[in-house]
C-alpha cells in the first residue's frame, strides 16, 4: 500500500484532482482500492481511520486530523467525516479560497479535550466553519464548536422530541424542539453572538454532502 495524490473513487465520484490533492496528506489507496483516511491523538499517534469505499464510508470513531493549516490561514473548516468534506469542498470549491483554508475532521466521539487543544492553535481572528451533517446529532455538534471557541460548559440532552440545553456555569435551562433545534436558535435562546458558519445540504431528505454527491452520481449511471 502507498501513499498516492489521487484515487480511483473519487475520481469515479467526479472529485476534481485539485481538491483530493488537498485531502491526500493523511490518506491511502489500499490493495482493494478503498480510501483510509488516519486519525491521530494529541502526541501524534495513529488512533484510528475512516474508510471510504464505493458504497460506504466508515467514520472514525476517535482522534483527529488536520491539514493545511499555515501562516497564511484564514478560515477553517471542521467535520466529522473526511468524505463529506471532500465532496462539501468539491462542490464549493469555486467559493473556497484554498490558499486560505485549514480543514480539522474529528472523530465522531468528539473528544473535546483534542478538539479544544486544537482549537487552541487557530488564530481568533480566523473564520470557524462547520460541515456537520443536518441529523440533530450533526446540530449539537455545531453547538459544541461554537462552545468549545468561547469557553462555554454545556450539556445536551434529547428527550420526548425536545433538546434539553443546560448551561453548566450559570445553570440556565432552554428546551427546543428537534425539528427547528439549530446553532442559530441555540444561539438565540443563550443570547450570545452565532461566530460559527454552518454548511449543510439544501435538498430536502439529504443529510451530508457525501449522501448528497451519492444520489447526484447515481442519477448519472
Amino acid at each position: 500500500m502507498t501513499r498516492k495524490e489521487t484515487f480511483d473513487i473519487l475520481t469515479y465520484k467526479g472529485i476534481e484532482k485539485d481538491i483530493q490533492r488537498l485531502f491526500s496528506k493523511h490518506a491511502f489507496q489500499d490493495e482493494n482500492g478503498h480510501i483510509i483516511f488516519d486519525f491521530f491523538d494529541q502526541n501524534g499517534k495513529l488512533v484510528n481511520q475512516e474508510v471510504l469505499s464505493l458504497y460506504h464510508n466508515k467514520r472514525a470513531p476517535y482522534g483527529i486530523s488536520s491539514l493545511n493549516f499555515s501562516e497564511t490561514t484564514r478560515s477553517v473548516f471542521i467535520s466529522d467525516s473526511y468524505a463529506s468534506l471532500i465532496f462539501f469542498a468539491n462542490q464549493f470549491r469555486a467559493r473556497i479560497s484554498f490558499e486560505e483554508a485549514g480543514f480539522m475532521i474529528v472523530g465522531a466521539a468528539f473528544d473535546e479535550g483534542l478538539i479544544k487543544k486544537s482549537l487552541e492553535e487557530i488564530p481568533a481572528k480566523n473564520k470557524v466553519n462547520s460541515v456537520f451533517s443536518s441529523s440533530i446529532l450533526g446540530r449539537v455538534m455545531d453547538c459544541r464548536v461554537q462552545d468549545l471557541i468561547h469557553e462555554r460548559n454545556c450539556s445536551y440532552r434529547l428527550s420526548n422530541g425536545s433538546v434539553h440545553l443546560k448551561n453548566l456555569k450559570t445553570g440556565k435551562v432552554t428546551i427546543e424542539p428537534i425539528s427547528s433545534f439549530s446553532l442559530r436558535t441555540y444561539c438565540i435562546s443563550q443570547g450570545v453572538l452565532q461566530t460559527v458558519r454552518t454548511f449543510k445540504p439544501r435538498k430536502k431528505g439529504v443529510e451530508s454532502f457525501y449522501q448528497l454527491n451519492n444520489q447526484a452520481w447515481d442519477g448519472l449511471k
